[in-house]
């Protein structure tokens, strides 16, 4: 369980970075050129996280079959907050009709629900308050750059 916490927030965060280096300057410039960003970018996410902790099994003992299925499991719910970004950004856009505001108004729905999910899944307080805070942060970077 704590494996997955992590890549849902590790996955959270580089998603989160990527908006910002997408569309603060304006390089993405519609919903479905930042769909395919960040799909792209979780894809990459997951792949490097599966590959990272399957070295990693390697170079402490053995990897079979078992650790295979593992490992992509764990790593694969790095692609929940990119489908999260995707669909309230989808949602922000029909309701605004300006990308600019979808995507901040889904990087903010994705920060709630790192939140919730990493209080839910630690119940450490002060760390799911740190991880919004840096989620934070990158939607204040985006805003303001």
């Amino acid at each position: 369980m704590n494996t997955r916490i992590s890549a849902v927030i590790s996955a959270s965060l580089t998603l989160l970075a990527v908006a910002v280096a997408a569309t603060a300057k304006g390089y993405v410039d519609s919903l479905s050129a930042f769909t395919f960003v960040v799909c792209v970018a979780a894809v990459g996410v997951v792949i490097a996280r599966f590959w990272a902790h399957l070295l990693t099994r390697r170079m402490v003992g053995s990897v079979d079959r078992a650790a295979l299925t593992t490992e992509a499991l764990n790593a694969s719910v790095g692609l929940v907050p990119a489908t999260v970004l995707v669909i309230a950004a989808a949602l922000g856009w029909l309701v605004s009709g300006s990308l600019e505001v979808a995507v901040t108004a889904a990087m903010i729905a994705l920060t709630v629900l790192l939140f919730v999910y990493t209080w839910v899944g630690t119940r450490a307080l002060l760390w799911s308050l740190g991880t919004a805070v840096v989620a934070t942060l990158m939607t204040l970077f985006k805003v303001v750059a």
